[in-house]
């Protein structure tokens, strides 16, 4: 497979490098289009700017529905009869109100929803007025009904009641509610991207739902977070994005952690 292992710098609305049905699991953050300039710029976990503006997030709305249906089009292509996609979105705050992202279901109405995963963290954005969101959506579809993977003993968690004469086992299936920190501005994982997520929570839906060897696509692949945890878990990746900057950083981490 010539795609396997690669970053392509181009868009994800055509990815005609990809055959159909070739992909295990699609996971990934498109942009959240709500028009701020994201906070510092980091380096090796220091501050080297300020309020990035490079990382454009405002385009027109049509524009936007329009790229995210695209990309969803080809997701839809790409992915195995038995495979599963994970897709991280966010509230949006439009003109003094609440817009929830379920728009991005009607994308995926040939899918079947497994779940709606709030993945909660501990801080953010402070508000006055309302109270301060502290929680992302995580879409998790799958393209058959009835047969996809789902290894739960690879993430497993501990059961803090548990009862050896009411449950056979230590361990329990995690809920649909993740507590998992954000990547702050000193954590060792830290890139210069704007809007990275954590390595653990991408480490939990690879384990999940691929085996050893799966090709793992990211279509909005920002600065490698996907492909180094797919790497470290064995798998393959796939990846798309069109800012240059970010894929020398997301090839940097891959090569660093293959040391």
């Amino acid at each position: 497979m010539l795609f396997k292992n690669k970053i392509f710098y181009k868009s994800s609305e055509k990815m005609s490098e990809l055959p159909d049905e070739s992909v295990n699991l699609i996971v990934t953050s498109p942009p959240y289009n709500i028009d701020i300039k994201y906070g510092n710029k980091w380096n090796n976990r220091k501050i080297t700017g300020t309020k990035s503006s490079k990382y454009k997030d405002n385009l027109d709305e049509e524009e936007y529905l329009k790229l995210i249906k695209n990309v969803s089009t080809e997701c839809k292509r790409v992915l195995k009869k038995d495979g599963t996609i994970f897709f991280n979105l966010k509230n949006r705050f439009i003109d003094g109100e609440i817009k929830p992202p379920f728009w991005i279901i009607e994308l995926f109405k040939e899918l079947y929803l497994k779940n709606i995963i709030i993945w909660n963290f501990d801080w953010g954005g402070s508000t006055s007025k309302r109270f301060a969101s502290r929680y992302e959506y995580v879409f998790f579809f799958a393209k058959d009904n009835k047969n996809w993977t789902f290894n739960l003993d690879d993430i497993s968690i501990p059961s803090v009641n548990y009862r050896p004469d009411r449950y056979k086992t230590q361990f329990k299936n995690p809920s649909d509610v993740w507590k998992i920190p954000l990547v702050s501005g000193n954590s060792l994982e830290r890139t210069g991207h704007p809007a990275q997520y954590p390595e653990k929570l991408i480490e939990r839906i690879i384990l999940a739902t691929t085996n050893k060897k799966d090709l793992v696509l990211d279509p909005f692949m920002g600065s490698g977070t996907t492909a180094k945890v797919a790497k470290e878990l064995g798998r393959n990746y796939v990846g798309y994005e069109t800012d240059k900057n970010y894929i020398k950083i997301a090839k940097e981490r891959i090569k660093k952690n293959e040391k």
